[in-house]
Formats: structure tokens, C-alpha cells, sequence
């Protein structure tokens, strides 16, 4: 597992007071947040008007008095199909970034300065994100300003759990964090439970920074006294937090999480304060237009459609009004606890299903989405996938690149099948089946990664 630390020792404590700096901007005014952003904006447009190929012909001459809402929106799709057009540094070709992601190192340094950090992505479409070292570490900074807004800085003992790939860029945060180095265990969503059992009895954090899945799994674990923890703080993204994985986290360790809104592509859009007002947006480092399926701004108190991401921080690969298909709330009126930002007040985003499966031991096995997607992260050429499950199989979907070898099929069944038995379960029989699209639902605007056909 290659998880190289963006920052340790002395780039440890550089972070943190970058951290900090970033925390005092929560005593700024209400304009001075929107007079940064705006020139931070500004500057976004100037750059990518001048460095991508893309957005030079999107925007033209003024680029950086462009009006955001009326530029056009980027989704996903088209920034794949796009992408050697898209990027700002000529070097990142598509095909050298791809061949980089499949190679035996992919969390080494591509060009010696960029780190790519690839999705499987909720709806199934793959997408490969560079990051320059000075991006990843302002996220990392980031991370830390939350940290301290919390009151976990860093003489709290910390422990992530994240995605089993160095393409994921929760190794990454979580090694900056104190995390996959220095003898501590380098633990992740696929890790079987009794091994996160004994190695947290063992390591003993006092922060854990996870998705709600596998927190409500070891909040039972804690319950049941397997598992033994002090915590002082959890910390939760990736996924929606329910009301009873809360409830029971509180149960496990008498407190309650504390969410962030994150993903790959923005590391810490938005996240919660001790004040528990909603989440507080990153407005210093993102623009978040919550819209509805037109792309037409929601009022607070309404549930969006989709989120559009316009990243402050981004400058490897430009992201501006890039598609989030995230159902966000955001909160109306004054923020109580005084700070100047835009607040979240609910994250709705999208669940996958789990698969329930009956178990080599007995009973039944679990299977998170998160390893069900772990057999993707290092396939570039399936562009899509959805897994079915049907009667007595389970039907792989995927849409292939058209230079895909004739072993993809064989390495996607049997990926699969070693995520089922690394969860326990007694696989099914996998059908792996070619298709030219996966098909939304009747009704809906998405694709279902994991659906049942039962």
C-alpha cells in the first residue's frame, strides 16, 4: 500500500498554522468572506482562460469578469471526454494519467509533482482528478481548521479510515493527519471488522475519521464490549449520516459525530462546528450553487437537485460549475453562532444500497458499497458499471473503453468476487455482461450503482 505523507515532521506543523490562519478568517465579516472569494474567483478565471484549452475558448478575453451563474455547467462526462482539453498543464494527457492510475505505484508522484486521485464514482462513471503538491496540501490545511474548530488539534491521537487505494485521497489527508506512518495501522473501509477491532484495541485513537458505515459498525462493536475506545471526537463524510448511526455512535462513546461534506474532487466543501449549526461552507476555498434539475439556483430551506462546484483551490485541472449530484439544503437566515459563512443544512446526497449475502460462517454478510467499488478504482478502461443483484447472481454491467483487453471482463468478475469473500460472504455466481450504457432509473435521474432486480 503506497501512502507517501504530503506533509510530515516539519510540513506537520507547517499545516497546522496554516490551519489556523485559515481559522481565524471565521471573526471576518460577512463581505470580507465574499471580497476574497470573489478575487480568489477571479484569479480562478484568469488562469484557466490562460492555461486550458477548454475554458480559453469557453470564456475568451474577460474571462475574469465572466459572471459565474452564466457560464456553462461541467459535468462529469464531459469533462472525461474532454479532459486533455481541460487540463491547465499540457503534460496531463488522459491517457498518461490512466496509464499512471493502472501502474504499481499509482500513489507516487506523476511528473514529480502531481497526485491523481481517481473515482469509481456513486453513479458509476469514472473520473481521475490530478492535484498539484500545493492543492493537496491546502486541502490538507483545511482539514486541520476543522480539526481545530472542533477543539481535535494536533496532540489528539487521530485514526482514518478510509478507501483501500492511495488513489482515494483519504490516505493521503489521513497520513498528514498522523495516520499509515510511524507504525500505526494503516486501516481502511475493506479491512474485515474483527481486524479494525483488535487493531484499534491496540492503537487506542482518540479521533476517528471515517464514513457512517463502518462508524455505526464499530459504534456495535463498542456496545457489544469487543471493542474498547476512549474517543473524544468522531468525525464523519463520504456518506449520509442517519439519525440512529448518531444515536447509536452517542450510545458507544457519549458523543456525538461531527460531519463534513467532502469529495474528491473538493476536499472540505462545508463541515460542522461544536455550535452544531449546519455545516459551515468553505466559501474561502469553494463556490457551491445548490440548483435544481435546470440548473436554476434553490432557494434556502429547499432541497437541490444536484450541487455545482466551482473550486477555488483547483488549479492543475480548472473545476468551474462542475456537476455534484448531490441533494443539499441550505440553511436560511443569519448564521447563530456568528460566523460569516454560507450554511449547509442538510445533506441528503445519495445512498447506495448494501448487499446482504449469507455469510461462510453462518448468518448473514454484509457487503458495503465501498468494496464493491474497490475492485474499479484500478480498472481505467471500464468506464461504467452497475452490479445487480438478481436471482441467485449477481449481473456486473460494465461500459468499456474501447481499448479494453480482452482480460477486463475476467479481472472485473473476479475482483468482485474477492471483495464478496473479503466481507464474509459466499459469493454468487457473476455474470460480468458488456452493455453500451447503464440505463437511469424509470423516473429518476440517476444510476443506481448497487439495485436490486429481486
Amino acid at each position: 500500500m503506497t501512502t507517501a505523507a504530503p506533509t510530515s515532521g516539519g510540513g506537520t506543523r507547517r499545516a497546522l498554522a496554516a490551519g489556523e490562519a485559515l481559522l481565524a478568517r471565521d471573526r471576518w465579516s460577512r463581505d470580507q468572506v465574499l471580497t476574497f472569494q470573489h478575487e480568489r474567483l477571479r484569479e480562478l478565471l484568469r488562469h484557466a482562460s490562460a492555461s486550458s484549452p477548454y475554458y480559453r475558448e469557453l470564456l475568451g478575453d474577460g474571462a475574469e469578469d465572466a459572471a459565474l451563474a452564466e457560464l456553462p455547467v461541467l459535468s462529469k462526462a464531459t469533462l472525461m471526454d474532454q479532459f486533455d482539453r481541460v487540463v491547465a498543464d499540457p503534460r496531463l494527457r488522459l491517457a498518461a494519467v490512466e496509464a499512471h492510475v493502472a501502474g504499481p505505484d499509482p500513489g507516487a508522484l506523476l511528473h514529480g509533482d502531481h497526485h491523481v486521485f481517481g473515482t469509481s464514482g456513486t453513479t458509476g462513471r469514472r473520473g481521475v482528478f490530478p492535484q498539484t503538491t500545493a492543492e493537496l496540501d491546502s486541502w490538507v490545511e483545511a482539514g486541520w481548521r476543522v480539526r481545530l474548530r472542533l477543539g481535535l488539534g494536533a496532540g489528539v491521537r487521530t485514526i482514518g479510515i478510509g478507501a483501500p487505494t492511495p488513489l482515494h485521497i483519504t490516505q493521503k489527508l489521513f497520513t498528514a493527519f498522523g495516520g499509515f506512518r510511524d507504525g500505526r495501522p494503516g486501516l481502511t473501509v475493506t479491512t474485515p471488522l474483527p481486524e479494525l477491532v483488535e487493531a484499534l484495541n491496540r492503537d487506542q485513537p482518540e479521533l476517528l475519521i471515517t464514513v457512517p458505515t463502518v462508524a455505526r459498525m464499530l459504534a456495535e462493536e463498542q456496545l457489544e464490549r469487543r471493542l474498547a475506545l476512549r474517543l473524544r471526537g468522531v468525525v464523519l463524510a463520504g456518506e449520509v449520516l442517519a439519525d440512529d448511526t448518531s444515536q447509536r455512535i452517542a450510545e458507544a462513546w457519549g458523543i456525538e459525530p461531527f460531519q463534513v461534506y467532502a469529495a474528491t474532487e473538493a476536499l472540505m466543501m462545508a463541515s460542522e462546528s461544536p455550535d452544531r449549526v449546519g455545516l459551515h461552507v468553505s466559501e474561502d476555498l469553494v463556490v457551491l450553487e445548490v440548483v435544481d434539475d435546470r440548473n436554476r439556483p434553490v432557494p434556502p430551506g429547499e432541497p437541490g437537485y444536484k450541487v455545482l462546484l466551482t473550486s477555488l483551490v483547483s488549479r492543475a485541472l480548472p473545476l468551474v460549475r462542475y456537476e455534484l449530484a448531490d441533494t443539499v439544503t441550505i440553511a436560511p437566515g443569519p448564521d447563530p453562532s456568528g460566523r460569516p459563512y454560507l450554511r449547509i443544512e442538510r445533506v441528503d446526497g445519495r445512498n447506495d444500497d448494501v448487499l446482504r449475502l449469507p455469510a461462510r460462517r453462518g448468518g448473514e454478510a454484509v457487503v458495503l458499497p465501498y468494496r464493491l467499488r474497490a475492485p474499479f478504482a484500478q480498472l481505467p478502461e471500464v468506464r461504467r458499471y452497475q452490479i445487480v443483484l438478481q436471482d441467485r447472481r449477481l449481473a456486473v454491467r460494465v461500459v468499456l473503453a474501447p481499448d479494453a483487453s480482452a482480460e477486463t471482463l475476467q479481472r472485473v468478475g473476479a475482483g468482485v468476487r474477492a471483495a464478496l469473500e473479503a466481507a464474509g460472504a459466499i459469493p454468487l455466481p457473476i455474470a460480468v455482461e458488456p452493455v453500451t450504457e447503464i440505463q437511469r432509473e424509470p423516473g429518476l435521474a440517476k444510476v443506481k450503482l448497487v439495485k436490486s432486480e429481486v
